[in-house]
Order: C-alpha cells, then sequence, then structure tokens
C-alpha cells in the first residue's frame, strides 16, 4: 500500500468514525466543563484536517493548496454533518459546532502543512519540500 493510500484511507476512516459517533441518538454522555462540545468539533475535524493535507502533500499538491482545500473539506463536512444532526434524536444543528469543524479542520490541516516540512518522514521523499538555503 503506497502511503498516499494509507493516509487516504486513515482519512475516511476518521470521517467514519466521526460521523458514526455524531450519529448517536441522545447521547448519554454530557460535557463536563463548559465549551466541551466546542472543543470536540475543534479537535476531531483538526485531526480530519490534518489527514487530508498528508493526503494531498503525498498526492503531490502544494502546502497551501493542501490547506486550503481541508479547509473547503472541513467546512463542506461540517456543513453536512450539522445538517444531518437536525435529524437525530437529542442532536442538534449548531452554527457555533460547524464554526469549529470549520475553524478545527483548517488548524489541522496548517499544522500538518508545517510538520510535513520539519518532519521528513511524513512524506516520501519525491514529495518533500525543498530544503532552505541558510543565510547568515
Amino acid at each position: 500500500m503506497t502511503r498516499e493510500r494509507l493516509y487516504l484511507a486513515m482519512l475516511a476512516g476518521w470521517v467514519l468514525l466521526t460521523l458514526t459517533l455524531t450519529s448517536i441518538p441522545n447521547p448519554e454522555f454530557a460535557p463536563s466543563f463548559p465549551g466541551a462540545d466546542t472543543l470536540a468539533h475543534f479537535g476531531f475535524y483538526g485531526v480530519a484536517g490534518f489527514l487530508f493535507v498528508l493526503w494531498r502533500r503525498e498526492s503531490g499538491r502544494g502546502a497551501a493548496a493542501a490547506v486550503l482545500s481541508a479547509a473547503v473539506f472541513a467546512a463542506l463536512l461540517g456543513a453536512v454533518d450539522e445538517v444531518h444532526q437536525r435529524w437525530i434524536p437529542g442532536r442538534s444543528a449548531e452554527l457555533l459546532d460547524w464554526v469549529a469543524d470549520f475553524a478545527g479542520g483548517t488548524a489541522g490541516g496548517f499544522c500538518a502543512a508545517v510538520a510535513a516540512s520539519t518532519i521528513p518522514f511524513l512524506l516520501t521523499r519525491k514529495n518533500q519540500p525543498a530544503p532552505r538555503a541558510v543565510t547568515d
């Protein structure tokens, strides 16, 4: 399995897990502190954005294009998920949750772009960013 396919499979699995968890009707777990729900949205979509950028970078996209694509992906996926939750008992569609989804996906994507440029083994050699010249 190529690394590109591995990152895509990890992304698909993470999205499936996220959508499965948001489909649980009348969840009995409650946030233990104010803002925990928003933080959970940010974190779950942050991981999705991170994996999305690794997948796109491994497929040959530039860092900026990959981060922008991850932001759009998070916005669309978050919107679909929020609308979908309107029909799940005990769930609701919330604008603040969508904002957290979008922000998390964008932040995760940015972190992946930075990580890929500083941690060489995240991308195969052909997709590594060119090393910067050190000047004094």
